[in-house]
């Protein structure tokens, strides 16, 4: 290895997927494994490599040094927060996770998951989601400090779509990977990948995996309900270039959620416009 890696994700855009990938080839590599949450006591012995470190949801603010270092690369992972966001209620409404499971007075006493289930219409449950988890894994995506030298800022949607490898190899070479290594990482990338080895093992984990679900999922009401609270990101994110992507969703509910939808439809674009002004609102 001609690096150290730090491989870096948010909630729903990958996480499982790259963790599947990078514990194996650390393996491969002759690398330890270092998960950034669950074993922060190794944190401070990252002197000595080679390690792979692995962040689930891109906050070193407790060890920025870390991606500081001229001997490590990062691979940062993001998706397109419409797609974030459907991943997260759907996988919220079902996961065992434990946090899901403890009542909180935030939540009225009762658990995350009931809270989300509990919702009458699933407009409601995207809602709900937007208010709280989701919420916050977009502004970490937001707030991730982009631009590094020393790191690949990837797309779930390339890496999804790549089944003939190009953009991994890409990647991998950014890593400084040599050539055998990158063999290996193809190996295991593909084991760990819909389009390859993944369906025939199965996986839990994953309801979906799709790009542009919210293509199928978003209707008029929710796309504004989304602007409303996340004024801006998806410009600065660059998965669109302005708001008019609300004006092509359909304003019937083909989602399945509660129509009304009358103060949407009648919504004006110097409105929808003034919800995007502003890069900041949550």
């Amino acid at each position: 290895m001609k690096y150290n890696l730090v491989v870096t994700t948010h909630h729903k855009t990958g996480t499982v997927w790259m963790d599947g990938v990078f514990k194996p080839l650390a393996g491969d590599l002759g690398a330890r494994y270092v998960d950034y949450q669950a074993e922060p006591q190794m944190l401070d012995d990252l002197q000595h490599g080679p390690f792979v470190l692995f962040n689930h949801d891109s906050d070193f603010s407790e060890h920025p040094e870390v991606l500081e270092r001229d001997d490590v690369r990062i691979l940062h992972v993001i998706r397109d927060p419409r797609d974030v966001l459907i991943s997260a209620m759907h996988y919220h409404k079902h996961a065992k996770e434990n946090w899901l499971h403890v009542p909180a007075p935030r939540y009225l006493g009762t658990t995350y998951q009931r809270a989300l289930r509990g919702k009458p219409s699933k407009f409601d449950q995207y809602v709900f989601e937007m208010e709280n988890t989701t919420a916050n894994t977009l502004h970490d995506m937001r707030e991730w400090s982009y631009g590094r030298a020393n790191c690949f800022e990837a797309r779930y949607e390339d890496l999804r779509l790549d089944s003939d490898l190009g953009y991994w190899r890409r990647i991998m070479d950014f890593l400084g990977l040599d050539e055998e290594e990158q063999e290996m990482a193809a190996r295991r990338f593909w084991e760990n990948s819909l389009f390859g080895d993944l369906p025939r093992f199965g996986n839990r984990h994953i309801r979906s995996g799709e790009v542009a679900q919210w293509r199928r999922e978003f209707n008029v009401r929710l796309g504004y309900a989304f602007l409303e609270r996340f004024p801006g990101l998806l410009q600065q994110l660059d998965y669109e270039p302005d708001p008019r992507w609300i004006l092509d969703l359909p304003r019937t509910d083909s989602a399945g959620m509660m129509p009304q939808l009358g103060m949407i439809v009648g919504a004006s674009w110097a409105l929808i416009t003034q919800l995007t002004r502003s890069a900041g609102g949550f």
